[in-house]
């Protein structure tokens, strides 16, 4: 049974719930499912893996495909892969419906704290020291 970190947990809700995912699970679950992707993914996986767990480049990636392809697939999958290394990642998506799709999925205005209506001025209400910014400096990976 996962033990819970009380400290973090009182200091940083949004870092200690990016934390406590269950890393031999999350590891169990690549180690199924890494064998069954195509090339093209795998090598797509172990790049993003690489930046994100051994490097801080700042690497952005494009990952374009027809419905269908996979690419939900393989960026749960590079989300289980990083997290099982303790690292953060958030995933995002410009929709609740979308967000659902995305293990540990939110909307960007929920991750971002972009306002409703974004306005041409609008910025993101994050500042400085609060959780949603203590969060964005711990995130390895954003999907």
């Amino acid at each position: 049974m996962p033990q819970l970190n009380w400290a973090a947990r009182v200091g940083n809700q949004l870092l200690a719930e990016q934390l406590a995912y269950d890393h031999g699970e999350l590891q169990q679950m690549v180690g199924q499912d890494y064998p069954n992707l195509n090339e093209g993914q795998k090598r797509i996986y172990d790049e993003v893996l690489e930046s994100s767990v051994n490097g801080q480049r700042g690497d952005a990636y494009f990952v374009h495909s027809a419905g269908g392809c996979g690419k939900t697939h393989l960026f749960n999958l590079i989300a289980a892969g990083v997290r099982s290394a303790e690292k953060v990642v958030l995933c995002v998506a410009s929709s609740g419906i979308a967000s659902l799709l995305l293990s540990g999925g939110r909307t960007a205005h929920s991750w971002f704290k972009i306002p409703i209506p974004v306005h041409e001025d609008s910025t993101c209400n994050i500042k400085k020291e609060d959780q949603h910014h203590q969060l964005l400096r711990h995130t390895a990976l954003i999907i």
